[in-house]
């Protein structure tokens, strides 16, 4: 019994941790860089060009062993004359940058790629100090993200408000089409499944805990996801402006929560606007409030990730949810005018189980 029980547990650890980012307490640092070290699993945006090296992530005593630590940071490349602020940040997926010749307006940036991804979290929580001299004239960004299929373009909005050629693969622009669109166009657009994206104008000298609600466009199942975790106006100013030098952010303990609530629920496709998702008490619902008098048959349906994002042009995008499958919601029948629907939502990391059961009044 006890290596029955030792296997038993082994495979709940795996499963759950197969469901975090990877080194999400980032612990893990090599040389890979060549100059500072570097999170083994995630990218800088560091700028390797022309013989000159410029690092924006580094290694810092965390909340818990180690933390990383991207600031903005003032560039010089004597060769190219150029002098700039560049953007400090961290992703799992590859920033990168671009120069066409030595035509400083055609500088454009970016981030490109992610990680194979299949879950659907519903909320991201992130440890964070911002410091810096100018924290209440630029956004810090907290990002998460994921899609199916495979983004293409070929053209970039670069320093000047003009487009520089350049292929990109699942370029962050390219995904996030509602909320940071590619201003040049998308060759080959995806279908973004989630974001969450949280952005301020903050200072914060001691560890504070952020929580990022992580909001659903459709109920599909992604096939790749990236985050960023920006210190500065990016992803907000593609082309480098709007920075301040020495603006900084540290980050610990990013985790992953998948819920065991539903947002909204649904009678025969009708939103039931009185339905209270906190609640452990039986609740009541109206055929007749919902416009469904005279219905026998009850289909009752759960969605989650619902909300509204302002993207960078300062409008609205929509995220309409998720319905919750079968893996996630069960539901067992009951009788209008007698017993309640019981609705059972599990979490799909398996870490809480939620119960809500429903009186249907015909």
């Amino acid at each position: 019994m006890r290596k029955l029980f030792s296997i038993v547990v082994l495979t709940v650890t795996v499963a759950m941790y197969a469901q975090q980012l990877p080194d999400n307490h980032f612990e893990n640092w090599s040389d890979k860089f060549k100059s500072d070290v570097q999170l083994a699993e995630w990218h800088g945006s560091n700028v390797s060009q022309v013989g000159s090296k410029f690092t924006f992530m580094y290694q810092k005593p965390g909340r818990t062993g180690y933390c990383a630590y991207v600031t903005d940071r003032a560039i010089g490349i004597p060769k190219l004359h150029l002098g700039a602020t560049g953007p400090g940040y961290m992703s799992l997926g590859q920033p990168w940058q671009y120069l066409k010749g030595l035509n400083l307006n055609s500088a454009t940036a970016g981030t490109e790629g992610g990680i194979a991804w299949k879950h659907r979290p519903d909320t991201m929580s992130v440890w964070i100090k911002r410091v810096g001299p100018a924290t209440d004239k630029e956004d810090f960004h907290l990002l998460f993200y994921s899609w199916i299929g495979t983004a293409k373009s070929s053209t970039y909005k670069n320093k000047a408000g003009g487009c520089t050629t350049t292929e990109r693969i699942n370029e962050e622009s390219d995904v996030r089409s509602a909320t940071d669109g590619n201003e040049c166009g998308i060759d080959q657009p995806v279908k973004q499944v989630a974001e969450g994206w949280y952005r301020a104008r903050a200072k914060y000298d001691e560890w504070n805990q952020i929580k990022v609600p992580i909001l659903y466009k459709n109920d599909g199942r992604p096939t790749m996801c990236n985050v960023i975790f920006s210190a500065g106006n990016y992803p907000a100013f593609r082309a480098n402006d709007g920075l301040y030098d020495g603006n900084a952010l540290y980050v610990d303990d990013a985790e992953l929560i998948y819920s065991s609530r539903i947002d909204k629920l649904s009678v025969n496709g009708k939103e039931w606007k009185g339905f209270d998702p906190n609640s452990a008490k039986e609740q009541t619902v109206s055929l007749k409030d919902l416009g469904l008098a005279g219905v026998k048959d009850i289909q009752i349906a759960g969605y989650r990730g619902i909300g509204t994002l302002t993207n960078i042009k300062g409008e609205k995008a929509r995220f309409n949810g998720r319905k919750l499958d079968k893996q996630e919601m069960t539901v067992v029948p009951g009788e209008i005018n007698g017993k309640a629907w019981v609705i059972t939502v599990k979490a799909e990391d398996g870490s809480s189980t939620h119960v809500y059961k429903i009186k249907v009044k015909g």
